[in-house]
């Protein structure tokens, strides 16, 4: 059958009496429960999209399928991923792929970190840019992990992301892994949970006795159960399994193994991991195989170097250190020092790293002197959409009622700590860049809106 319209008031009433006639409708609508329906649909999208009514209708209908069709938590499988993206590269496009093929996820979520990460270094390149390529690549929606969770150590780190996951509805997280075992993984977790104050016990003995978290982790897990955790990504996914089991997430982890070394320093061909892309920019060695996104990072890569010069000036004239998150034990004292005789940030860095402290300690410690971070966390109280595609848009549509944190697309949208730290955060980043590019990404920051795509 062929519908003609002339557009005008006609029209316009057809479609308030089809569109109140569809949720009357479709409420007794029971569709079958098979993906030929949903490319029907799609089909008719594309070929009626320029009759209004069809729209209307269709819309609606697709929306009732997925109802129908998925049954979850928020009628959808969902998928997330916890990322930094720092840089974003050939590694990270397998790892989506393998997301999708693994869980069949209907939509895929990336929670990623800001302007600085995990181990206390700003990310060579903005949130902004790694957000476009995250959704070109297959990322349906990215969501901001706040700075007070995205530079802390991996439990407050993974606490902070999971809780974001969460709140959207995911309903598997996907993660890299070397040994890629997640039931081994979520074994220890459960059984720490049941143990918990005894293992809290056991790690501040030893880290009593001046020995690094990671190390203490694994003393307290040798002492209990005789294991031991000691690659990087096993040890940050232990650290969301034992926050999945207990917040009791409805969320099923899944591994995917790891094809690189975390802390390689040099380039591995296509797939090379993010700390030789970062390493090889210093150097001034060709990218170009590595990543997707080699273009805009050789223009103006981020470096912590670039932050040298403030963090001189902020130890030999700031009497407040001690006041900061992380400066305790003296530590503030041995940095004043230390500066003094430092070449460069690299040197100053090394010269602090010892039994007791960590680099990525010591270098979440300089960020927060740089950013006179206060102590303490603030609650996570809303979810920051930082870019979507269609699918992610039409989720968000879905779920902003059924969530149980604000979802917020600029800073007009809520009133946080949090988001004061994210800017102040974002302007120190923008230090390190020219004025232009400068002026422009802290406007970003408050004034701009998601990515689409």
């Amino acid at each position: 059958m062929i519908f003609t319209f002339n557009y005008g008031i006609s029209s316009f009433f057809c479609v308030i009496f089809l569109n109140s006639l569809s949720n009357v409708l479709l409420d007794f609508l029971i569709l079958p429960k098979h993906s030929i329906f949903l490319e029907f649909l799609q089909k008719c999208l594309i070929v009626y999209k320029f009759h209004t009514f069809f729209m209307v209708i269709l819309d609606k209908l697709y929306d009732k399928v997925n109802i129908y069709l998925f049954p979850r938590r928020f009628s959808m499988p969902v998928t997330g991923v916890i990322v930094e993206y720092n840089p974003f590269h050939n590694g990270h496009i397998h790892h989506l792929k393998q997301a999708r093929l693994k869980t069949n996820c209907d939509v895929l979520i990336a929670v990623m970190s800001g302007h600085f990460t995990q181990r206390g270094e700003p990310s060579v390149i903005d949130k902004w840019t790694r957000t476009r390529f995250a959704l070109e690549y297959g990322v349906d929606l990215v969501i901001e992990l706040p700075f007070n969770y995205a530079t802390q150590s991996a439990d407050y780190f993974a606490f902070g992301a999971l809780k974001l996951l969460n709140a959207l509805g995911v309903d598997t997280l996907i993660y890299g892994s070397e040994s890629n075992n997640a039931d081994e993984l979520c074994q220890i977790a459960q059984a720490i949970n049941s143990q918990q104050e005894t293992y809290d016990r056991l790690v501040k003995e030893a880290m009593n006795q001046g020995v690094r978290y990671p190390t203490a982790c694994n003393q307290a897990l040798s002492a209990l159960l005789n294991k031991e955790i000691r690659l990087p990504n096993d040890l940050l996914a232990f650290s969301y399994m034992k926050e999945i089991i207990k917040q009791h997430y409805p969320i099923q982890p899944i591994s995917i193994a790891r094809t690189n070394d975390f802390h390689d320093i040099s380039l591995n061909g296509k797939i090379s991991s993010a700390t030789s892309i970062r390493q090889a920019l210093k150097d001034h060695t060709d990218i170009s195989e590595t990543t997707p996104m080699a273009k805009e990072l050789v223009k103006n890569p981020i470096l912590l170097e670039d932050f040298y010069e403030l963090l001189y000036y902020e130890l030999i004239s700031n009497p407040h250190l001690d006041q900061y998150h992380l400066v305790d034990e003296g530590i503030n004292k041995l940095m004043v020092k230390k500066i003094m005789t430092a070449s460069s940030m690299e040197d100053f860095i090394l010269s602090l790293t010892s039994k007791r402290y960590t680099q990525a300690r010591i270098q979440r410690t300089i960020l927060s002197i740089l950013m006179n971070q206060p102590r303490g966390l603030y609650p996570i109280d809303y979810v920051r959409v930082l870019g979507m595609n269609e699918i992610g848009q039409r989720y968000l549509n879905q779920i902003k009622k059924k969530s149980p944190i604000s979802i917020i697309s600029n800073f007009s949208s809520s009133q946080s700590p949090l988001l004061d730290l994210e800017l102040k955060a974002t302007k120190l980043y923008a230090c390190a860049l020219p004025l232009k590019k400068r002026l422009a990404l802290i406007e970003k920051e408050y004034k701009g809106k998601p990515i689409r795509i």
